[in-house]
Parts: structure tokens; C-alpha cells; sequence
């Protein structure tokens, strides 16, 4: 299966075990260093905050989550994605109903708002724009890892205090990928972890959404405990970006 996967990621016809590892091994060496300081996961980047004026009395009762915006978001999809086209609105989606689950959980009660005017004065309202979505390639990630084929998925968020408020008290960027681990060619012993390499290849833009949603949660989570506010849950830690 992974041979079928090398020959159609890589376009060739007929691929043996033996050409195949010959194929791997100065691929393996240029990604090698890559995958010693990236996995899939998501980091977080402050970018400032507002006035002093925009900034929340307390903690919130109630979160509203508007879908992020993919207006001007850098769109890469894999030629052979069974719906065409469909790609930001796939993930606008996904990171939306995340969004919700996970700060009802460890926040407040969250709802999905069409816009900003549609939220209620009684809570914080998360709005933000997905910037780049890079599906990737699944085959590649399979066969071959270590950011070959990895997806990836960036955004900005901004939190307000309320409907009323015109600046946010907090905005950050999130930056995620996957696909970083050895796929099965490129293990130590060519196709020996093809069942994790096979795992590791469903994990895409779906998984990104997750972990996105996930670190803007427990972003918001830093800044209510820096706050004084408590927060219920279990919440990741931030993985805050070095730079």
C-alpha cells in the first residue's frame, strides 16, 4: 500500500522497496532537522492589546463565537479533495463548532453568532479571520512524513467585552501544522511503523481545527487567570511561539 502511495505521490509508475528507500534517504536528510523542532501542533503569538477603556470588568457569563472570517485567507487545496472548492468554508466550520465546545467547557456557556450585532450585550464575543489553510497531501504524509505532504492553518483572533465595545482587549495569532512524524518509508526501518505512518496520515486539516481551537481557548484562559478570574476544566497549557 505504501509503495502504491510512493509511485502516485511522487508520480512514478513502478516504485520497488530498494529504489524506494534509495529515493527516501536524501529526503529524509533534508527534512531530518526540520522534524527535530516541529510536530503537529499549534503556537500562539500575542499581537498586542487596546485601550484600557475596551478591557472587561469581569469575568464573562456568556461567550459569543462569531465564524472566522476567510475573506482573505490563502486557500491551498489538494487537487484530488473529493469537494472542490469547499476547503475554507470546511474549515470556518470546523473551528467554529469547536470554538464552542471548548470554551463552554473551560469558560462559559458559548453560542454561535452570525455577527458581531447578533450577539447579546452580555458576554464576550471571540471574532478572528482564518489567514492560510494548506490541506496538504494525505500520501504523503503516509508515506513518506516529516513535513512532507503537512498541513497547515493559521489565524488572528480578536476578544471584545462586548457587543458595545469598538476595540478588542486581546488579540493574538495562532499557527498550526502537521504531518511531521516519519511516515513509512522514513523510519529507522523503512515501512516498520507503516500502521502508525497510516495514522499519523488521517491527521489533517480536521486535526488542525481541533488543536486550534483549542490553544485560543486556553489563551483566553491565561488571561482570565491573569485576571484573578478562575476558569473550570482542564486547560492545555499555551504553547506560546519563540518568535
Amino acid at each position: 500500500m505504501i509503495k502504491s502511495a510512493l509511485a502516485e505521490g511522487f508520480g512514478f509508475d513502478q516504485v520497488s522497496q530498494m529504489e524506494t528507500v534509495s529515493v527516501i534517504r536524501p529526503i529524509l536528510a533534508a527534512f531530518a532537522a526540520a522534524s527535530l523542532c516541529s510536530c503537529a501542533s499549534v503556537t500562539v503569538k500575542d499581537a498586542g492589546g487596546a485601550i484600557s477603556g475596551d478591557k472587561p470588568l469581569a469575568a464573562p457569563k456568556r461567550i459569543y463565537v462569531v465564524p472566522f472570517s476567510t475573506a482573505h485567507a490563502s486557500v491551498k487545496e489538494h487537487p484530488m479533495r473529493k469537494h472542490p472548492g469547499q476547503l475554507a468554508s470546511e474549515t470556518q466550520d470546523l473551528i467554529a463548532k469547536h470554538l464552542v465546545e471548548d470554551l463552554s467547557k473551560t469558560i462559559a456557556p458559548a453560542t454561535l453568532v452570525k455577527s458581531p450585532a447578533a450577539a447579546g450585550r452580555d458576554g464576550w464575543i471571540v471574532t478572528g479571520d482564518i489567514t492560510e489553510i494548506n490541506e496538504g497531501s494525505r500520501i504523503l504524509r503516509m508515506a513518506i512524513g516529516l513535513g512532507a505532504g503537512s498541513t497547515k492553518m493559521e489565524t488572528a483572533v480578536a476578544v471584545r467585552a462586548s457587543a458595545r465595545s469598538n476595540r478588542p482587549f486581546l488579540t493574538f495569532d495562532t499557527k498550526g501544522t502537521s504531518g511531521a512524524t516519519p511516515g513509512g518509508a522514513t523510519n529507522p526501518i523503512p515501512f516498520s511503523g507503516v500502521p502508525t505512518a497510516l495514522l499519523a496520515g488521517q491527521q489533517g486539516i480536521s486535526d488542525d481545527a481541533a488543536r486550534t481551537s483549542r490553544m485560543i481557548t486556553s489563551r483566553i484562559a491565561d488571561y482570565m487567570v491573569q485576571h484573578g478570574w478562575e476558569v473550570s476544566g482542564t486547560v492545555p497549557k499555551t504553547k506560546m511561539a519563540t518568535r
